[in-house]
């Protein structure tokens, strides 16, 4: 027989175990996976993909495998239009791409577009991570439903060549050059006399192999590890736009995640911007020293120089923005406030 305190220590015991099953949650519950789609190869000497193998890792400590993250390179998952199209649908989780495919969702990020508008990686920084970066990323969520994190680094684009060499800005006339599928890329490209023609990333090598373009604009990283070497020979390093990287998650399946996992998932991403940020200074630095090696021409033009690209191009650029956004009836101010976020980041 059974004594009556027995039953009473049994009866606490099966408690305290449905409260800590309950506070547990289901027993044997599945980890909620992350799709993360890039459109760069797996190569952890890359920017991009190292970081992205860091936000992983982070996450999936740090959730205690409550999270699992599954990194999709190399546009497996649609190319980089495609890609942004997906988190904003919900089919895809996450994405790391350039920002220009995310101006056919949301015009208003043109205005990072503006040629010239920063003259160094550390006034971009204060500017994306400030209060005007802030914003305009926050209309982006409540517009498109896709939440940016945080923005990685592509770094300073230039302009090269297959066969012409690049002197000044003069020597791009009538040149086809690719450009990423943002109208304000085109704009740039226009306004130096060139031919724009936008090409998506994972046709660019084949386009220039081909001599469908003669030329291409985009960071210096980029043409050494994708071994764009070997089908053009001449950069000029004008560094007309500071091309960044979002980091984007579709805000309702981050609004779904636990407070605890967003956390997680926000520091994670602060960790893998600093990552990302710093590899891509360090392979910029190797990649000028190992493409002259390679026998590429890389001309650094002067301060004078430089400012004819500017006066060139910066003005053109900023009355085509304020025409579009007129057109699609957008708020001036985003243009006003990039362009005083820039000054207020160089006066800091």
């Amino acid at each position: 027989m059974v004594k009556k305190g027995a039953w009473a220590n049994v009866g606490i015991i099966t408690l305290v175990l449905f409260v800590s099953f309950l506070c547990a949650g289901p027993l044997g519950a599945a980890p909620v996976t992350i799709k993360l789609a890039t459109g760069m190869p797996p190569d952890e000497e890359e920017g991009l993909h190292r970081g992205a193998v860091v936000f992983k890792k982070v996450v999936e400590h740090n959730s205690g495998g409550r999270l699992k993250v599954n990194i999709y390179p190399s546009n497996q998952l649609g190319k980089e239009r495609e890609q942004f199209e997906g988190v904003k649908l919900g089919t895809i989780e996450m994405s790391w791409i350039a920002e220009g495919p995310v101006a056919g969702f949301f015009p208003e990020i043109m205005v990072l577009g503006i040629p010239y508008l920063f003259s160094s990686e550390a006034v971009a920084y204060r500017s994306l991570d400030g209060p005007f970066g802030k914003a305009l990323m926050d209309e982006m969520r409540k517009k498109t439903g896709v939440r940016c994190l945080g923005n990685g680094e592509n770094g300073f684009r230039h302009f090269s060549t297959r066969n012409k060499p690049l002197k000044s800005a003069d020597d791009l006339k009538r040149l086809k050059i690719r450009v990423m599928e943002s109208p304000v890329y085109m704009a740039l490209v226009n306004s130096l006399g060139a031919n724009p023609v936008p090409i998506s990333w994972g046709d660019v090598y084949m386009a220039l192999q081909q001599g469908v373009v003669d030329g291409w604009e985009a960071p210096i990283s980029l043409i050494e590890s994708m071994k764009f070497n070997e089908i053009t020979k001449y950069i000029i390093m004008d560094g007309h736009i500071y091309s960044f990287l979002p980091l984007i998650m579709n805000d309702k399946f981050f609004l779904s995640l636990a407070p605890d996992l967003q956390k997680i998932v926000m520091d994670a991403t602060q960790m893998t911007l600093a990552v990302n940020r710093g590899q891509n200074v360090r392979n910029v630095y190797n990649a000028i020293k190992n493409l002259e090696g390679k026998g590429m021409e890389i001309y650094v033009p002067t301060d004078k120089e430089r400012q004819v690209f500017r006066e060139k191009s910066q003005k053109p650029v900023i009355d085509f923005l304020e025409k579009t956004f007129a057109d699609k009836k957008l708020e001036k101010k985003w243009i006003e406030q990039a362009l005083k976020s820039a000054k207020d980041a160089e006066k800091e």
